[in-house]
């Protein structure tokens, strides 16, 4: 398995696809087979460099991409949970995923040094100093807030995942999900529809009564968002929770 980054997406969407089924089951079975230190540590390690923003200059993000860069070849991560990795990616089986350019530009940044990748390397390194150089949307998590599956994927790489699903939602938070999880595909478009529609009304007339400059930046960003979402019953939840908070 040498690329880490498609089996970490892989996982996730093959754990949303079982959440979203109410297969609780399969989610558990998943999250249990996982369970490996090394494996977690640069699962971890992706979601980090994934999300954050570092740097506002270029030059100081170039040095912290080559030290990226020369850790990942020094401990060759992969070299020792190679196997592991196969075990889990057989288990998964074939899952089509997004492809994702900070998960390749690392998995890249991994390859063993030839002349054969030297190109590859370097718009891998190009592709992180642009990204990290790049400021993050930053997302508030309330306690009313559906812990999303990444979330409870990085919960139990770090033993929280009982505590996590168990005690985020409450139990009227957790019969919502389920009245949602149950609906059939053309309800589900509907209400998503309508719901959509909605929220953007709303917030579009927030925007032209708002004078307050950041206020406005937020809800403009928040209106691209909605816009973007596709009908899923999981972006569903999320707008019904984002109404209440309107």
């Amino acid at each position: 398995m040498k690329n880490f980054g498609t089996l970490k997406s892989k996982i996730l969407v093959k754990l949303t696809e079982a959440y979203e089924n109410k297969n609780m089951g399969e989610v558990k079975d998943i999250l249990k087979s996982i369970k490996n230190k090394k494996f977690g540590e640069l699962y971890l390690f992706y979601e980090d460099v994934e999300s954050k923003y570092y740097f506002d200059d270029k030059s100081t993000a170039t040095l912290f991409v080559e030290e990226i860069a020369s850790g990942l070849r020094k401990f060759n991560p992969m070299g020792e949970i190679s196997k592991f990795c196969d075990k889990i990616d057989a288990k998964i089986g074939k899952v089509n995923v997004e492809k994702n350019v900070i998960y390749e530009s690392l998995d890249d940044l991994m390859l063993d040094d030839s002349l054969n990748n030297i190109a590859k390397k370097i718009i891998a390194k190009k592709n992180l100093v642009e990204h990290i150089t790049t400021k993050k949307e930053v997302v508030e998590e309330t306690n009313d807030t559906l812990v999303e599956n990444g979330m409870l994927l990085n919960a139990v790489l770090v033993n929280n995942f009982n505590v996590l699903y168990d005690k985020t939602l409450s139990e009227d938070q957790k019969k919502e999900l389920n009245t949602i999880l149950s609906l059939t595909e053309d309800k589900l478009k509907e209400n998503f529809t309508l719901l959509k529609e909605e929220i953007t009304s709303k917030v579009s007339e927030m925007l032209t009564e708002s004078v307050d400059p950041e206020l406005k930046q937020k809800l403009d960003n928040t209106k691209n968002q909605v816009t973007q979402m596709k009908p899923t019953k999981y972006n569903l939840y999320k707008l019904q929770q984002l109404k209440e908070g309107l």
